[in-house]
């Protein structure tokens, strides 16, 4: 095999962008080192010397205080992991059950639907009227008014329409001749094929799943059902709030901004076990769905 010889340009550009990819993945990363680091580091030396990516005191206080009320936080994991796991599949489906056939050039009316979508992606109904909505059809206090709140998403759809319309016709048209319908072809051929748009935008909703807690703060009055993080805003809003959730015979007083990034960290952990299994189609998702007029 022959050597590539790089000119002393092509070696100057390289590390230019070696460190420009460097410090940015550095802006990422340093963030959450900084909260994992508050979250192991007593209260007495944040008190003294500040909050340092290197704790000047080593302590657990901030986890051993959360586990005291293990059952709340086990609680609000499952209501999350319920409202994620069925509002990402159910997503997926109405986003491929609307952008299979708004992939269609033969779709009769397919430009005043486009038109429609994207207006709902400029503007919405407003917050009072979709308390109406939640309201009327019996889903207030459901984890169900949750799910259904984040299940389609415009731009999504947008995105996988676009993947949809990159894939070759002659693929459709030699199922059609084997006899094939459209709702065959769409789970048989299209959505196999999807994998990369499908894994990118499940990432997108899951994680928009399990940051959401203000559709909780409207519509969940239950503590019981509550997700994750309105238990995490419920902490930062007020550490003493963490204490009532315990027995008030016992005088037990949480850590303060310990507490706080130790329950980020609970958080934000199984998002980031889940992304390294979808990171490879994360990428070829994007850009296959976004190059597609």
């Amino acid at each position: 095999m022959s050597r590539i010889n790089y000119s002393i340009g092509d070696k100057v550009g390289s590390l230019i962008n070696y460190i420009f990819i460097s410090l940015i993945a550095l802006s990422c990363v340093l963030p959450f080192l900084y909260v994992v680091a508050v979250s192991v580091t007593s209260e007495n030396a944040l008190g003294l010397y500040g909050a340092s990516l290197f704790p000047k005191e080593f302590s657990l206080d901030a986890y051993i205080f959360i586990a005291t009320f293990r059952e709340r936080v086990l609680l609000s994991y499952r209501n999350t992991i319920i409202i994620t796991a069925l509002g990402t599949f159910l997503g997926l489906f109405v986003t491929a059950g609307v952008a299979y056939p708004m992939s269609k050039k033969d779709l009769p009316l397919r430009t005043p639907f486009m038109a429609y979508v994207l207006f709902s992606m400029l503007f919405s109904g407003g917050l009072i009227p979709l308390y109406v909505v939640i309201k009327t059809a019996g889903l207030y206090n459901s984890l169900w008014s949750l799910i259904l709140l984040g299940m389609y998403s415009s731009w999504n759809m947008i995105l996988m329409r676009n993947f949809f319309m990159s894939i070759p016709a002659s693929l459709e048209e030699s199922a059609l001749i084997d006899g094939a319908n459209e709702i065959q072809i769409l789970f048989k051929i299209m959505l196999p094929l999807s994998m990369p748009i499908m894994a990118t935008l499940g990432l997108f909703m899951a994680v928009a799943y399990w940051n959401s807690w203000f559709g909780a703060l409207l519509f969940l009055e239950d503590r019981k059902k509550w997700p994750i993080m309105m238990f995490l805003k419920e902490i930062i809003q007020s550490t003493r709030a963490a204490d009532k959730m315990m027995d008030q015979s016992r005088a037990v007083f949480p850590p303060s901004e310990s507490l706080k990034m130790a329950i980020v960290v609970v958080c934000t952990l199984p998002i980031l076990l889940v992304y390294p299994f979808v990171q490879r189609y994360f990428v070829k998702g994007i850009m296959l769905g976004s190059i597609k007029g």
